[in-house]
């Protein structure tokens, strides 16, 4: 999954020397989204002072113990891993002894975090993130124990008119987490649990409910599911949180069956622009409640807790197969390549919802007596229920096109899985970039089950392939077969992501490509997946991308409604669809 997505320290060494350092844009003012939002910048009158400071601080109760660490296996996760952390702590385990309740830093950050080993800046440290783009850097970063805390922060922030950037886990591929010299709050440490399985509350689920605070990462929250036989709809990835995963969409291996991440919010508690608490579900502010089902972060508030929906773990257990083919891009091997690519798409048309499953196609180059490359194509499916009823599907793939190795087995919880699962590793520098042979961020497009059936999507697959000798360009196809396209998936409509989202068979990540190439992806579905997507899309495409025309504009009017000046901004979300970022020349380090 995103875990595989990991770069080397190579791959990161190359895209800090590519880097190119950009500015914040403002957002654009409320009711007429077609002037841009001021923030207020150091010097101005509405900057705050000292005491400003000190006070907002002793609102926060600063002599309440913060600690961010993972106590190590078999103990559950409890945030993101900064690359080469030791021991795999959050925060290169700054967290470990004790943080305080605010940072703040007098002068502006002029300089990237992290672009030199052992940084010891505290608010580069406290505000450690994925993939921070544009060269945005916070001023202040609260760690919130509560909601109060919360409200606290955005009245704060809204009085002096300071860019709000919101953070549980940092993974965000999308620079959403991101604005210029605000204020970023930390959602990290809101960790409460609290089970209904025999839904006292009346959602109407079968197996109940959960409230989770937004700063439990899905390692906490299938760890608490499995201690009471149940479990969640999650993502792969382990360290991912549930707050941004959940309102972006949510793609992952329980998807096809118990519904997208958007499916199973039951209930948000929301701090809004006001810095009111707010109750969103479906029959109180059931306008916000639809918008955060889809309508993705950082633009309608902070939510501080989440209820979800709860699934009784299957009688007989869940099943985890992988299996791996190589070759070489000689003819037989490319001939042996086409064959594996047209059957794997004709078996995954025959998979219910009971499957779920991820598909790299790894091309790479090689020497001459490989034809000058290689490829992989590796390939893991769950499946609801034990190995022996998975077994028949399988093996009609796997017996007529035997794998190079293959193996899995039966877990009775999906925590089984979960506790050693690999990490995916956030890289706290730019490494995703933007150019002029990559949309920048996980370009991605979302295929209909009607395209796969079709051929086309096959085609793409080999096209792209085929380019790595071709052109020696060599990127990988990754196939989330793990949303709601099996013939028998549910697909509640009281969702505001893209109805192509709603009803694709594949979320499909592409690598980095030029506009050409882009569009041939792009012909492929009209809509992409929120949180995985490309950094620059034409124009204001991103809006129809994720949403579809009709649904954002429904998302519009939800957003003027609750957040009327624009207190919450970030890029190419609801409401900023008029400008983006401008490009500063790069800082002398670049030239």
């Amino acid at each position: 999954t995103e875990a595989m997505r990991k770069p080397t320290v190579l791959v990161l060494a190359m895209a800090v020397l590519c880097l190119q350092v950009v500015s914040c844009l403002p957002a654009s003012e409320g009711s007429g989204a077609a002037a841009k939002k001021t923030w207020c910048t150091r010097g101005e009158a509405c900057w705050p002072t000292d005491q400003d400071i000190s006070e907002f601080r002793a609102k926060l109760n600063p002599e309440t113990k913060r600690v961010l660490k993972w106590d190590g296996q078999p103990h559950p996760r409890v945030c993101s891993v900064p690359i080469n952390s030791p021991g795999d702590q959050p925060l290169y385990g700054w967290g470990s002894k004790g943080m305080d309740a605010l940072y703040y830093t007098e002068e502006a950050i002029s300089s990237l975090c992290f672009l030199e080993v052992g940084e010891t800046r505290t608010v580069c440290l406290a505000g450690m993130r994925n993939n921070p783009l544009e060269n945005w850097h916070p001023a202040m970063v609260v760690w919130a124990l509560t909601s109060a805390h919360v409200q606290e922060s955005v009245k704060f922030a809204v009085k002096h008119n300071l860019c709000i950037m919101v953070a549980g886990t940092g993974h965000d591929f999308m620079n959403r987490h991101s604005c210029n010299d605000g204020l970023l709050i930390r959602t990290t440490l809101l960790k409460d649990i609290s089970w209904d399985l025999n839904d006292a509350r009346g959602f109407g689920n079968d197996g109940g409910n959960v409230k989770f605070g937004s700063g439990i990462v899905f390692s906490e929250a299938q760890k608490s599911a499995s201690d009471h036989g149940r479990y969640v709809s999650s993502g792969w990835a382990i360290t991912v949180g549930i707050a941004g995963w959940s309102i972006g969409g949510g793609h992952g291996p329980f998807a096809p069956s118990a519904g997208l991440g958007v499916d199973n919010i039951l209930e948000v508690e929301m701090v809004t622009a006001d810095g009111n608490l707010v109750t969103a579900n479906a029959q109180q502010n059931h306008d916000l409640h639809w918008a955060v089902r889809g309508g993705g972060g950082s633009t309608w508030g902070v939510i501080t807790a989440f209820t979800l929906k709860a699934h009784v773990n299957p009688a007989t257990g869940f099943a985890k197969g992988e299996a791996v083919w190589y070759g070489t891009f000689c003819s037989a091997g490319r001939e042996r390549l086409h064959l594996l690519i047209d059957a794997y798409f004709n078996w995954s048309l025959t998979l219910n919802k009971k499957w779920s499953g991820i598909s790299f196609f790894t091309p790479v180059l090689s020497n001459e007596t490989q034809c000058y490359g290689n490829w992989t194509f590796y390939m893991t499916y769950v499946y609801l229920g034990s190995q022996e009823e998975a077994s028949e599907k399988w093996l009609e793939f796997t017996e007529r096109y035997p794998p190079t190795a293959q193996g899995g087995g039966t877990k009775t919880t999906w925590w089984e899985f979960v506790v050693d699962y690999p990490l995916e590793n956030i890289i706290p520098l730019p490494w995703t970039y933007p150019g002029p042979q990559s949309a920048g961020s996980v370009p991605s497009v979302t295929v209909s089950r009607q395209k796969v059936q079709s051929g086309e999507m096959g085609a793409q697959v080999k096209l792209a392939l085929d380019e790595c000798t071709a052109s020696k360009r060599c990127q990988r196809q990754e196939l989330y077969h793990d949303i709601t396209g099996q013939t028998d998936s549910p697909q509640d409509p009281n969702v505001s992501i893209g109805p192509g989202f709603r009803t694709a068979m594949f979320h499909f990540v592409v690598g980095g490509w030029n506009s050409t190439m882009m569009e041939k992806y792009y012909n492929l579905g009209d809509n992409s997946y929120f949180s995985e997507s490309g950094y620059d899309q034409p124009g204001d495409s991103w809006k129809s991308r994720y949403w579809g025309e009709e649904n954002y504009a429904r998302l519009l009017e939800i957003k003027r409604k609750w957040d009327p000046h624009n207190a919450f901004w970030c890029r190419n979300c609801v409401g900023s669809d008029l400008e983006t970022p401008s490009r500063h020349k790069p800082l002398p380090i670049y030239k």
